[in-house]
């Protein structure tokens, strides 16, 4: 018989081979699992700082809206409404006061700024009156076509007697005439004073946008609303005036809204009631806002240096309006922030610059 063949080694690997195995699998998942991490990471806060651009765009082409277009409807009939009295009310002023800007304080506080303007696209200029309109009378005008009912309107003489009041009914009573029911208002005005129109009551714009805990908000003043949020993590927002200081048509310095200085009182006191020659200089406004991104990033230790509306200058101290400022970083982490600036001017005020 032949004898039984010895039983072959076993292929398998070891149980050393197999720790060796399993180790090697465990590192590579765990560098994978730092690579996810490291990207996952840079995903968020690249999101984030995505978030806080949209946000900080999205809340100065909203501003940049506004400011482009205040002073519709008052800058063409600026030189007689700068007759109307002084109040610093924005919701009763009749002055043409298209944009307001309060400095915070300091750089590091937020400003505000109101913005207003009308919105009749009935008439581009004043109509007279024909015939003189005894305190609560109707107003006789020599533009039929110009008014409908519901119409805010202001009524003024060119010697400071303003009266602002809302259309109730427009008649045509002549050919080329119409006669104004309105609102009772207590004055009376001559043959010759003007009716200012500014559109129908409920869009008549003055919009004050100002940032609290971190929100820009907008608030109709004319409405008497609430605060409404347009952007969140807002840390800053700056605005200056740009001022043609000599009078010569050209935007030559950028100014913040605060008291008499080497380049004339810009403070909101100063700017309601200034003269329409004055108001007719402001020819834009620069804004500047600093965001905060939605990622907490615990490697974000060091503090954010903030510079707004900076030049080429090697002496920074020279920049127009230069802003800086810092915010500070703590040992367990802290947020991404970015800066966006833009200039926007004011096309009412260019195109009708002496009312």
């Amino acid at each position: 018989m032949r004898g039984i063949p010895a039983r072959r080694r076993s292929a398998g690997a070891s149980l050393v081979e197999a720790m060796v195995g399993v180790v090697v699998a465990l590192v590579s998942l765990l560098a994978v699992q730092r690579v996810f991490v490291a990207s996952e990471t840079t995903r968020h806060h690249a999101q984030s700082d995505g978030d806080a651009q949209q946000a900080a765009l999205f809340a100065l082409a909203r501003l940049s809206y506004d400011v482009a277009n205040a002073g519709a409807g008052l800058a063409p009939a600026a030189a007689r409404l700068a007759s109307c009295p002084v109040t610093a009310d924005m919701t009763a002023i009749t002055r043409p006061v298209t944009v307001l800007v309060t400095d915070g304080g300091a750089p590091d506080i937020p400003d505000s700024v109101v913005v207003r303007y009308a919105v009749g696209n009935r008439a581009a200029v004043p109509a007279a009156l024909v015939a003189a309109a005894p305190s609560g009378g109707a107003f006789l005008v020599d533009s039929p076509l110009a008014f409908a009912a519901g119409d805010q309107v202001i009524a003024l003489d060119g010697t400071g007697v303003c009266a602002r009041t809302v259309v109730n009914a427009v008649r045509v009573s002549a050919p080329g005439m119409a006669e104004l029911a309105h609102d009772i208002i207590a004055a009376a005005l001559p043959a010759g004073a003007q009716v200012v129109n500014l559109g129908p009551a409920t869009r008549v714009v003055a919009t004050r946008y100002d940032v609290s805990a971190g929100i820009l908000r907008t608030t109709d003043l004319n409405a008497g609303d609430a605060p409404n949020p347009l952007a969140s993590n807002v840390v800053n927002l700056k605005v200056q005036y740009g001022v043609d200081t000599d009078g010569d048509g050209a935007l030559d310095a950028w100014l913040p809204a605060a008291d008499a200085g080497a380049a004339g009182n810009w403070s909101p006191a100063a700017v309601l009631a200034a003269p329409a020659a004055t108001l007719a200089r402001i020819r834009a406004l620069r804004v500047g806002i600093v965001v905060r991104g939605e990622q907490f990033d615990r490697a974000a230790t060091r503090p954010f240096d903030w510079v707004l509306f900076d030049c080429a200058a090697t002496d920074k101290r020279t920049c127009p309006g230069r802003l800086a400022g810092s915010i500070p970083g703590t040992a367990r982490g802290g947020w991404h922030y970015r800066v966006y600036e833009t200039a926007i001017p004011l096309r009412n005020q260019l195109w009708h610059a002496h009312g």
